[in-house]
């Protein structure tokens, strides 16, 4: 036998040996090499995961509102909410301040705020802790005020002269005054309201069978201050007043004196109905210390008589004058 075919022969036995070994060396390897292939990967896996946990940012859950219209959609989040009612907030305050601005500015004395409330809101009365009287106190009336609160004011009508805080007129406006009589008695009183001061307080009452007070808040009788305000209104109330009617004195005056006023200035031309004693006396049973002046209106001299309005006035601590109307010059 050649070497080639020696070779040839062998050949195949050794090839097939050499497979062999392939196949028992490298599946072991590769077992290996796969198991170690994997842990790699799963442990390049682990930290990757990780790694991206801990990178993501912190996010905080909010509310989304959605405006949708027919071309777009428009939302916004709970950041976005809060900065709008924080800017509507200081729109709202700056609107306030603008409106507070342009409103105008009326200066009162603190006391005068009393005659600004209604009625049914005047809760306090009394005095209150500063010892002052209280607004709702000094409005209604309270006690008189001689010697109490100082700054005294002075003022007359037609002679009959009235120290006080607090004064009530009280004039008849019956038919018989018309004329002359209401023309002369308008001006009297509206320049006795002149002398008071803006914390001086008055009250007009003009009568027939019925009282007419003037009221410029429409909520009863009650004292005004004697501001520019104040007699302005009043003026423009007493040049309004027109004669009519019959006389009822009793009324009036008890209403006055509810007030509780320092000094009350009467005027009437009536000699009827009088006053009878049982009047008088009923009229100084509800006087708590006021003066009460009467001012008599009569045609020629006074004759002396010791009639009801002389007995009033002396019973009240006032004074009685006698007023000839024919002496009256004609008012414009």
């Amino acid at each position: 036998m050649s070497t080639s075919q020696q070779l040839e022969s062998i050949q195949p036995a050794d090839q097939i040996q050499w497979v062999k070994s392939r196949r028992v060396m490298p599946a072991w390897l590769m077992s290996l090499l796969i198991h170690a292939l994997l842990g790699t990967l799963l442990i390049l896996t682990v930290r990757t995961v990780a790694k991206g946990i801990g990178d993501e940012p912190a996010r905080r859950g909010s509310i989304a509102l959605a405006n949708r219209s027919e071309n777009a959609t428009e939302y916004f989040d709970g950041d976005s909410s809060q900065t709008a009612d924080s800017q509507t907030a200081t729109d709202s305050q700056q609107a306030a301040q603008a409106i507070s601005q342009a409103l105008p500015s009326v200066d009162l004395p603190p006391s005068a705020l009393g005659n600004l409330l209604p009625q049914g809101d005047q809760a306090l009365t009394g005095e209150e802790a500063s010892g002052l009287p209280s607004a709702g106190g000094m409005t209604q009336g309270g006690a008189t005020s001689k010697g109490g609160l100082g700054n005294e004011g002075k003022t007359s009508v037609f002679g009959a002269e009235g120290r006080g805080n607090k004064f009530v007129y009280v004039f008849d406006r019956s038919g018989s005054m018309d004329g002359r009589p209401l023309a002369a008695a308008k001006q009297q009183l509206i320049k006795s309201l002149h002398d008071l001061d803006k914390l001086h307080q008055f009250a007009i009452i003009f009568y027939n069978e019925n009282p007419q007070v003037f009221s410029p808040r429409g909520n009863g009788p009650q004292l005004v201050f004697a501001d520019e305000q104040g007699k302005n209104l009043a003026e423009r109330f007493v040049r309004g007043i027109i004669a009519s009617g019959s006389t009822q004195h009793v009324d009036a005056l008890s209403l006055a004196l509810r007030m509780n006023p320092d000094v009350v200035f009467f005027l009437t031309d009536a000699d009827q109905p009088q006053l009878f004693p049982a009047d008088l006396d009923r009229i100084r049973k509800l006087n708590k210390g006021c003066s009460i002046h009467a001012i008599e209106f009569g045609y020629g001299p006074y004759d002396g008589r010791r009639n009801f309005l002389v007995k009033l006035a002396d019973e009240n601590d006032g004074k009685h004058v006698y007023v000839d109307i024919s002496k009256l010059r004609a008012q414009p």
